[in-house]
């Protein structure tokens, strides 16, 4: 999760699925390894669309992770600036 809110507190990613994720090995550590749709972005609406693309790709790929979404909200909120207007944005869907 760390690294995703490094690269997601510049960029908005396009496709974030756990299909363009790795776990480095021998850490919790997640690798984003697909940046064809990414773009530099200072939005929260970017970074919210990134969040809900996630949600949905969890809530239908990994339903039995069920709280995995709660931690990286919990992440993001920890490391982001923008996590107020970026909520407010995901929650309006």
């Amino acid at each position: 999760m760390e690294s995703y809110m490094m690269v997601g507190s510049f960029m908005g990613i396009g496709d974030l699925t756990t299909s363009n994720m790795l776990r480095r090995s021998g850490s919790n550590q997640l690798v984003l390894i697909d940046f064809g749709l990414s773009f530099v972005s200072t939005l929260s609406e970017d970074k919210a669309i990134d969040l809900y693309v996630l949600e949905r790709a969890l809530l239908s790929m990994h339903s039995s992770c069920w709280n995995v979404m709660d931690k990286i909200l919990a992440a993001y909120r920890k490391s982001s600036k923008q996590w107020s207007a970026t909520f407010n944005k995901l929650a309006q869907g």
